[in-house]
């Protein structure tokens, strides 16, 4: 006996697969050649299996046109893009044309947005909404359209100009991550009606593959670009240009600065900042992709607006290294002497004053 010929849907999957896993393994491979050391290598890994678990959710579990859920794009363990740490995200895929209702209680957290974004590499921003923008109850519950036809008020507004949103990001900054009382979320597709999930099948799978891949080398080339340009320039404070905020998915809210921290032993790196009033800002580490580190055990990792301490003079000066300087305001890289700053302010009052970063003896 003869072992039966495989089918074209077999051969299919056998295609489709071994195309993903060669594309998985470029990613790895260009993680570990790209990284400045054996310890951003192994990070750069762990960030391709990050990737690699939001995508399949984004593509796979929770797909577009399906009764939307909200799933998690960055978390305590899954990051991207310059993650805060501060920050609770949260994202539902919406259909072409889909028009939906979210609703809410607004809590006691600074800023809250929600942010439509299209299936693109560049211009990927369709539209931003702030909580000061929507309409809040006194007893602080909101409701907040989705697409649809244009309205006067409380709509997100998802057409694009012929480029429609993919999928929304909300965006929930904490001074306290842990404490306080945040907001809660619901959504609704209006129309068109939900439906159940389909079973999935073939050539959804295998369309799925193709997109995660592809999506695994956006993240990685990317990331891996930012960060070498930054490394060009350590220990200097580099203006976020807004196309850049737009590729990273980022919120139009937010005024972004970023600094590649290089130090010798001994050494750590000093900021002064006096920021104007806003309604959220801190500074906080990344790895070399772009990841805040280990932060769910308590580390100093960030330090947001409600935390820095003030000089006498009324200057908040945060300090950043392997090795406690002493004072408030200290960010700890656990043993590492080249970390990635980033500082975010958002809806600032007025004008920023730069940064300079500014290497001291320890």
């Amino acid at each position: 006996m003869t072992d039966a010929a495989p089918s074209s849907d077999t051969s299919r999957l056998h295609s489709a697969w071994d195309g993903f896993v060669d594309q998985l393994r470029a990613v790895g491979a260009q993680a570990i050649e790209a990284a400045p050391n054996d310890v951003e290598a192994t990070d750069g890994l762990r960030f391709v299996l990050r990737q690699l678990a939001y995508r399949e959710e984004q593509f796979i579990e929770f797909p577009r046109g399906a009764d939307p859920e909200f799933f998690d794009p960055e978390s305590p363990t899954r990051k991207l893009f310059a993650d805060c740490p501060d920050t609770i995200y949260r994202q539902f895929n919406i259909a072409d044309g889909g028009v939906y209702r979210l609703s809410g209680t607004r809590g006691d957290s600074p800023y809250i947005s929600f942010t439509a974004y299209r299936a693109a590499l560049t211009d990927r921003v369709v539209a931003d909404l702030h909580d000061g923008e929507i309409a809040i109850a006194d007893d602080g519950t909101f409701q907040l359209t989705v697409g649809g036809p244009e309205r006067a008020t409380d709509w997100l507004d998802t057409s694009g100009a012929g480029n429609p949103a993919a999928f929304v990001i909300i965006r929930e900054y904490c001074h306290d991550r842990v404490g306080g009382t945040h907001a809660t979320f619901e959504i609704e597709q209006i129309q068109p009606a939900p439906s159940q999930r389909p079973e999935l099948d073939l050539n959804t799978f295998t369309t799925a593959l193709g997109i995660i891949g592809l999506g695994l080398t956006f993240s990685n080339d990317a990331t891996i670009k930012l960060s070498n340009e930054l490394r060009l320039r350590p220990n200097q404070m580099n203006e976020a240009a807004s196309d850049l905020v737009s590729e990273m998915a980022g919120t139009p809210h937010n005024h972004y600065q970023l600094s590649y921290v290089q130090l010798d032993e001994g050494q750590a790196v000093e900021l002064e900042l006096d920021p104007p009033a806003c309604r959220y800002w801190s500074v906080h580490l990344n790895n070399f992709w772009l990841e805040s580190p280990e932060f769910r055990d308590g580390q100093s990792v960030c330090i947001n607006d409600a935390q820095a301490e003030r000089d006498a003079d009324g200057i908040i000066r945060v300090r950043v290294g392997p090795d406690d300087p002493g004072g408030g305001n200290w960010l700890d890289t656990k043993g590492r002497r080249e970390t990635i700053l980033l500082a975010r302010y958002l809806l600032p009052e007025g004008e920023l004053p730069p940064i300079v970063p500014r290497v001291i003896e320890v």
